[in-house]
């Protein structure tokens, strides 16, 4: 009798470790499953987080497009806890499918808005200190643009752009089959390092499009008329960071509280900083 116990328990015991073998690569499979960061997970008070590849930010997905390092793009907060997405770019750093000209560190949705919608976005965002930003026609600093589709060279059709120690916000239609290029706005001696509140109410159409813009809580820009590149399926989408022809220093930009949606933001557009 106590032989057959024993011989019962040898091979429950092997029965048990069988059933471990089989359940441990499912295991092994499931821990080393990477789990898609959320920046307001990531975001702490206490320093910035890096978010160095994809991430979801108010729910939803943003592609990474800069060097990757851990300092390009990072979460934080802020001191009234909103989650603040930090882009660094020093010179020479881009993303994957750069040339050597351009450094970028920037974010994108695959999100595409129709272009008999009205579109809305809204953020705030602040422009580091400590690094110059060149004024001449060959180099650009932008930090906020519209694409009209990934495959698309042309320039972006809506760009917020630095230039030297100006702000500038630019339009772009088609005539004569080419891009032409609008300032709709200059504001001069941007400030650094203090957070700006913009709003952009835009619709792309060859004739009816139309181009509204808020800064600070005043409307700046208030257009009716030619607006994108209306030769695209969709209106587009977009990206903000730091994108900017190549460059020696190291620069910083911040955003948070970015929203872009069909929805009327009238309200937020008018909110002071």
């Amino acid at each position: 009798m106590k032989k057959t116990n024993h011989r019962i328990g040898i091979l429950s015991c092997a029965a048990l470790l069988a059933v471990s073998a089989i359940g441990l690569p499912q295991q092994l499979a499931h821990a080393n499953t990477k789990r898609i960061a959320d920046a307001a997970e990531v975001a702490s008070s206490l320093d910035v987080r890096p978010l160095t590849e994809g991430f979801y930010y108010n729910n939803k997905f943003y592609k990474n497009h800069s060097a990757q390092k851990d300092y390009s793009i990072g979460a934080r907060r802020s001191a009234n806890d909103n989650v603040v997405l930090r882009f660094e770019v020093r010179g020479g750093e881009n993303a994957y499918f750069d040339p050597e000209h351009k450094d970028r560190s920037e974010v994108t949705t695959s999100i595409r808005f129709p272009k008999d919608k009205v579109v809305w976005n809204a953020y705030r965002v602040r422009i580091g200190s400590g690094f110059q930003v060149p004024s001449d026609e060959r180099s650009w600093f932008i930090i906020g643009q519209w694409h009209g589709d990934a495959n698309d060279r042309r320039p972006p059709y809506i760009a917020v752009e630095v230039q030297g120690k100006d702000l500038v916000f630019l339009s772009r239609d088609i005539a004569s089959g080419k891009p032409v290029t609008h300032e709709m706005y200059r504001m001069h001696d941007v400030p650094r390092h203090e957070w700006l509140n913009i709003a952009m109410e835009h619709k792309v159409s060859a004739t009816d499009g139309l181009l509204n813009i808020w800064l600070n809580g005043h409307q700046v820009v208030k257009f009716n008329g030619p607006v994108g590149y209306w030769d695209h399926n969709d209106a587009g989408y977009w990206k903000f960071g730091i994108y900017r022809s190549r460059q020696d220093t190291d620069a910083v930009v911040e955003y948070r509280e970015v929203v872009t949606t069909t929805n009327d933001l009238t309200a937020r557009a008018e909110m002071t900083n």
